[in-house]
């Protein structure tokens, strides 16, 4: 089983901005009928702002995140 951490690290990090890119792309090519070009910095401008509210968010609570895992390990 993967250490609690890890998981949420790879849910933050990895999982939602590929899920993100991928509903705006889709949103953007489909329902807007925006060039490829603009839909793509438009969502890619989105993901960069969610990368450093996240990791900000990660670095702080950072202590949490351990001693949280930590718990779920010895029990």
């Amino acid at each position: 089983m993967m250490k609690l951490d890890k998981l949420m690290y790879l849910t933050v990090h990895v999982m939602t901005p590929g899920i993100l890119l991928a509903v705006g792309l889709l949103r953007g090519h489909f329902i807007r009928a925006k060039p490829v070009s603009t839909n793509l910095m438009d969502n890619l401008s989105v993901i960069a702002i969610y990368y450093m509210i996240s990791s900000g968010i990660w670095l702080f609570n950072m202590r949490t995140i351990r001693n949280i895992a930590e718990n779920e390990q010895h029990q």
